[in-house]
């Protein structure tokens, strides 16, 4: 009976997994000059909306021999929506706070 009770488990660990991959969207913000979470793992085509959360203007970009962006300045209260369409693991930055890491993983 406990392994039918910790293959259940197991199992519906894995389908949430799963499903955060298989998600369309992620949500990110940025608060204290950070993203929260800075760390993410998504499926290829996921669409990752940051919102600006702080008090002060950010500017993301991703520099990477396979993708390119570049988000301008974004003030308190807006958004940006950046598609990862290709696999591999990628690093969002703050042109403006040099502290701010997103680590992406697309699979």
């Amino acid at each position: 009976m406990l392994r039918l009770k910790i293959g259940t488990v197991l199992l519906a660990s894995l389908a949430l997994a799963s499903a955060a991959l298989a998600a369309d969207t992620v949500n990110v913000s940025q608060q204290n000059r950070k993203f929260t979470p800075d760390v993410i793992q998504v499926a290829r085509g996921t669409t990752v909306h940051i919102v600006n959360d702080d008090k002060v203007t950010h500017h993301i970009y991703i520099d990477s021999p396979t993708m390119k962006f570049d988000s301008g300045e974004q003030p308190v209260g807006k958004s940006v929506d950046v598609v990862f369409d290709r696999d591999g693991s990628f690093t969002v930055r703050c042109a403006i706070h040099p502290t701010m890491r997103l680590a992406v993983t697309v699979q």
